[in-house]
């Protein structure tokens, strides 16, 4: 009994050693060492000095943590450790080292995904009436299970080797003005978004790419339309992100990107109104972003406007989030 104490307590002072070095490490490999390797000051010394990070421990003989690959086949020629990097199906191995191994084995298999996530079916792609304004085209797609949000890729070649549009989208839909685009066929695709329990963001794959065709009337070339005027530097609390609207532009289309040049913008949408709701999408509350903006009066597009800088601020507490407790009397 006392020494299966001993043995509990260098297991928990070994993982604690080496568990502040690095606490938000990602973890890579589940590590199975012999009991009394524990007590072994040259096996601690050895993680030590070479990298390795004992993250949690389920004494006494299994650990999680970060472990240069290059010391697996010194840490079971020295020491008689195994080391595991993919997920473990062989639980019947773990049970022999007692409950807290099985529960270790648990552990590291959630941080894997049990299925690849399902590629979105394309519903229907069609014409639909927004208000009075015009026709914007409607792209639909099946929900995906643990979805909380698509990728979107449009592109003029069913390769995709040139992307002309990519956002992310939270609902399973997504309107598109051709106003803003040239006559032509267009392919689209789709992929979701899974969050794992871990809270690593798993990409599934792309649905098969569905086409869509623009075609405009022949007019008489209008008067050129110029390019929304956009304050050099915008801060959003609590409301939707917005610019102002002139009287010429009946549609928008909105980029906010990372980086002022746009080169991988994180939203890229079109709306009929000069506002849209951040809320739901990948956004760091205080962190720059920059935004730019394209209108249309429904038949041809302007400019872009200049960069404006954005920062979404924390929107705090809610007044009176909470119900007051009366008293009774």
């Amino acid at each position: 009994m006392l020494k299966k104490t001993l043995i509990l307590c260098a297991a928990a002072v070994l993982a604690a050693a080496v568990h502040s070095a690095a606490a938000d490490a990602p973890v890579n490999a589940l590590l199975v060492v012999p009991s009394e390797t524990a007590f072994n000051k040259k096996f601690q010394d050895f993680l030590d000095k070479n990298g390795a990070k004992l993250l949690h421990s389920h004494p006494p003989s299994v650990f999680i943590g970060v472990i240069p690959p290059e010391l697996d086949k010194q840490l079971k020629e020295k020491f008689g450790a195994e080391v595991y990097r993919d997920k473990v199906d062989d639980w019947a191995s773990f049970a022999r080292y007692g409950e807290n191994a099985v529960y270790a084995v648990n552990a590291w298999n959630k941080g894997f995904q049990e299925d690849p996530p399902a590629a979105p079916l394309v519903i229907s792609t069609r014409v639909q009436k927004a208000g009075r304004k015009g026709d914007t085209l409607k792209l639909v797609w099946n929900e995906v299970m643990k979805a909380r949000a698509y990728r979107l890729q449009i592109s003029q070649d069913e390769t995709f080797d040139a992307v002309l549009l990519e956002t992310v989208v939270q609902r399973s839909q997504y309107s598109l003005v051709p106003a803003f685009w040239k006559e032509g066929v267009y392919f689209w695709r789709v992929a979701g978004l899974m969050t794992l329990n871990t809270g690593e963001t798993v990409e599934g794959g792309f649905s098969q790419p569905y086409s869509f065709a623009v075609s405009k009337p022949s007019a008489a070339p209008g008067p050129k339309l110029g390019a929304p005027q956009l304050p050099e530097k915008t801060r959003v609390k609590g409301r939707p992100l917005a610019w102002p609207a002139p009287a010429a532009f009946k549609y928008y289309r909105l980029q906010l990107a990372e980086t002022a040049d746009f080169a991988a913008p994180l939203l890229d949408v079109f709306t009929d109104t000069c506002t849209y709701k951040l809320s739901g999408l990948p956004v760091k509350w205080g962190e720059p972003y920059y935004m730019r903006v394209m209108g249309s009066d429904g038949a041809s597009a302007g400019d872009w406007s200049r960069v404006s800088e954005v920062v979404v601020e924390s929107p705090g507490q809610i007044v009176n989030d909470m119900k007051k407790i009366r008293r009774r009397k």
